[in-house]
């Protein structure tokens, strides 16, 4: 069994080292031909990964609709989905310092999400210590579709013995000081 429920993945899986981030998106009205591709600032893991406070930094990403998306959040013990009217609006005068056009724009949503991290900030790829066939695939923050497919390599080479071609010692579940107390 994969382990690869996300900020949930302690529900699932008593014992883990993975706590929620809340973050919070907006997405604009259709504003087609604004913006042809992704824009993040040069700080963005700086700004955007702090491991003791909540963050904002600049991220917008062009939809295939002519919609702009507009990110990104961070925050720490905010486990309610109620979006933080005081951290959206961090969040987009950060975006319009880089881009003051989207201060003209429509948001037509605005939404929270959880992301699944950890305290060394690196995913958790490998089999649980404590459960006899359960691997983990969890706590990548913000980039676990980014780093899916390398997810995916390191867990099939450990399934099947193979010698991967990423070094899988960074990510082993084993490597959190947590205790695990379930078989």
């Amino acid at each position: 069994m994969v382990n690869a429920a996300g900020a949930n993945a302690a529900e699932l899986t008593a014992g883990i080292d993975v706590k929620k981030r809340k973050g919070h998106l907006v997405i604009t009205d259709r504003y087609p031909r604004f913006l042809r591709h992704q824009l993040v600032e040069l700080g963005y893991l700086k700004s955007a990964h702090s491991v003791s406070r909540d963050s904002v930094a600049f991220n917008v990403q062009p939809r295939r609709t002519g919609q702009i998306l507009i990110g990104s959040s961070r925050q720490y013990g905010a486990e309610h989905k109620e979006v933080d009217q005081v951290m959206l609006a961090n969040m987009v005068r950060r975006a319009q310092e880089y881009m003051p056009a989207l201060g003209s724009m429509s948001a037509v949503r605005v939404w929270t999400g959880f992301r699944a991290t950890t305290a060394d900030k690196l995913p958790l790829i490998g089999p649980c210590p404590g459960y006899k066939s359960v691997f983990l695939a969890t706590g990548h923050e913000g980039l676990g579709i980014t780093t899916s497919l390398g997810t995916a390599r390191l867990l099939v080479d450990q399934v099947t013995g193979t010698k991967p071609e990423i070094a899988v010692e960074p990510y082993l579940p084993s490597r959190t000081a947590k205790e695990y107390a379930h078989a």
